[in-house]
């Protein structure tokens, strides 16, 4: 990918939100005064910004999982489900567990189960792709579909929590608080932040500096290129899916055992538990830069935050804010996928 300015994207970022501001007036609201708002209940209260850090932690661990094999040019749109995955078999393994190990050695178990869980969901579309050619958008586009399904069956049968059924709510029943992520001190944020944190940290050195993370980009530079060289090309694309689907996974494990306590469906319609999705544009609008990701998954999340927030004070309905979400993510993509520079630069040459 093109190293874009971030000037440009900002650019286009504010563009965006100026553009999709415009559907405040159909609510008798000032573009400028929804916007504000909706940056304030963000980014400029306590609460906002307790609620835009816990909302960013899935959106950070996902996006940087993603830009792995998004590196090698290699289009993982599965991240949803492995997420989905990785939640299920955490709090599955956790569960299990909280009668005989202690607090730390279960959480360690569960990040290995929630790895592991997703790393399994990423395999088949990858295995699909490189030895009978289907497109891998689609299969693991589809592969989210029956993860979504495959936990509402799970959490409405064999993994249900006694309190769920007696309030008719389909959830598993909830980690013991004691074994849940600590909160860091002097907050109420999930110490899940400061996970997601090293692992961008973590993944900005592998891409840069390791063979393996080499290799991926002379992948999705050329694949030919990376052949003559002698990459083994299949090798290094399944470890790369294996890595990101884990790391959805493990996105998964942080946000049962720091956030929601307990395992509950998720639906399409619902953005605030689509981070799979979300996290696309995370780490495309990032450049597939893992230290980048921390600052755009604040960001989306501080959007998405005080959209809910707007809901409750404007009411304005959820869908219309959500809108504006993904007219910012759409704008923001513009200016990551255009090379202006470069094109000047031709225009001039000619």
């Amino acid at each position: 990918m093109n190293i874009i300015k971030p000037s440009q994207i900002i650019l286009f970022i504010v563009l965006g939100l100026l553009v999709s501001s415009v559907t405040f007036i159909f609510f008798k609201l000032s573009p400028a005064a929804g916007l504000s708002t909706l940056l304030y209940q963000g980014f400029g209260t306590k609460g906002g910004i307790t609620g835009t850090l816990q909302m960013t932690i899935p959106l950070l661990i996902i996006g940087v999982g993603l830009t792995v094999p998004f590196t090698a040019k290699f289009w993982n749109i599965g991240a949803q489900g492995q997420f989905i995955l990785g939640e299920i078999f955490a709090t599955w393994i956790g569960l299990e567990l909280v009668r005989v190990l202690p607090p730390i050695l279960d959480m360690l178990v569960a990040v290995i189960f929630g790895f592991i869980g997703g790393a399994l969901w990423a395999i088949p579309p990858t295995i699909m792709k490189l030895y009978r050619g289907a497109n891998e958008i689609i299969t693991t586009l589809m592969m989210n579909f029956v993860a979504v399904y495959l936990l509402l069956w799970l959490v409405s049968g064999p993994m249900e929590g006694a309190q769920a059924k007696l309030v008719y709510a389909p959830a598993s029943a909830p980690i013991p608080p004691n074994y849940m992520l600590p909160i860091i001190p002097g907050t109420t944020i999930s110490s899940g932040i400061i996970i997601a944190v090293i692992i961008a940290v973590f993944f900005y050195w592998f891409l840069r500096y390791t063979d393996f993370g080499y290799e991926l980009k002379l992948i999705g530079q050329s694949e030919d290129a990376a052949s003559y060289s002698g990459v083994r090309i299949k090798r290094n694309i399944i470890l790369s899916m294996i890595i990101s689907g884990g790391i959805s996974g493990m996105a998964g494990m942080v946000m049962v055992y720091g956030i929601t306590q307990t395992l509950i469906p998720q639906f399409f319609s619902d953005v605030s538990t689509s981070f799979g999705y979300v996290g696309i544009a995370v780490a495309m609008v990032a450049s597939l830069n893992p230290i980048a990701v921390i600052f755009t998954s604040i960001f989306l999340g501080g959007i998405l935050n005080g959209a809910y927030v707007m809901e409750a004070i404007y009411s304005v309905p959820i869908d219309v804010v959500i809108s504006i979400y993904g007219i910012v993510m759409i704008f923001s993509l513009i200016g990551v996928m255009t090379d202006f520079g470069r094109l000047f630069r031709r225009r001039k040459a000619r």
